[in-house]
């Protein structure tokens, strides 16, 4: 599952976690004290309630606190690394994370926010690669490892955020998209900015025709019946 991190995930996490580990050990603290409270060996009484109930019941939160604790602080360490990730590549502007605790794998989101962090690799990688194959053609038993395969795909992402930016740069906005976008309606996807998302839709996204007015997105069209009605009526003049 990719997330999605905000600009400050991290503190509200490391908020969240100091909050739950708090209750967890105050309410750890009264199963604690209240179960001292009970004289040693006390038995319950038939007839009557179980002295032990609210105990057990604190030491039941208790443990699912410590299980809430466990998550938070598994969120912390991957929104960290997420961070320490970004301090590691300073032209990297939104990075893409695909799963919610430690072991989390974060990379580099394919984003126009990023086409200089592509380009530098892009550029280094082209340096690397030749130095590869000089070092080849002299050292036939030790070859090292080239990177053509690599290069063109890297080729080929930096092509289509350049073009996705050149897009969404150059294509007009016509009155009506304005007025959309003034209230609201829809908001620009700032990772590839050709697409407007419909504010209140599931991944539902509009594009711009060459006149600047808003048609239906092919990559994110509208599905359920509802939110086609929807679009048409944000289509319509």
């Amino acid at each position: 599952m990719t997330s999605i991190i905000k600009a400050n995930s991290l503190e509200q996490a490391k908020s969240r976690l100091e909050r739950v580990r708090s209750e967890r050990e105050a309410t750890e603290q009264a199963a604690r004290d209240e179960a001292h409270a009970i004289p040693f060996g006390q038995p319950n009484i038939e007839g009557r309630g179980n002295i032990y109930k609210h105990v057990q019941q604190q030491w039941d939160r208790t443990r699912r606190l410590a299980d809430e604790e466990e998550r938070a602080a598994d969120r912390v360490d991957m929104l960290e690394m997420v961070e320490k990730f970004k301090e590691d590549n300073d032209q990297l502007h939104d990075v893409r994370v695909v799963g919610r605790t430690r072991g989390a794998s974060v990379g580099a989101a394919t984003s126009v926010n990023n086409l200089d962090y592509f380009k530098g690799k892009l550029a280094r990688m082209i340096a690397d690669n030749e130095a590869a194959k000089a070092w080849n053609k002299t050292h036939k038993d030790a070859k090292r490892c080239t990177f053509g395969s690599k290069i063109t795909a890297l080729r080929k992402k930096v092509a289509y955020l350049e073009a996705v930016k050149s897009k969404a740069d150059s294509t007009p906005i016509s009155e009506h998209s304005q007025r959309l976008i003034d209230a609201g309606k829809v908001s620009q996807w700032k990772k590839k900015p050709i697409y407007y998302f419909v504010n209140g839709l599931r991944k539902v996204a509009l594009t711009l025709d060459d006149n600047g007015d808003f048609q239906e997105s092919k990559r994110y069209p509208a599905y359920e019946e509802g939110d086609r009605e929807t679009v048409q009526k944000l289509l319509a003049h």
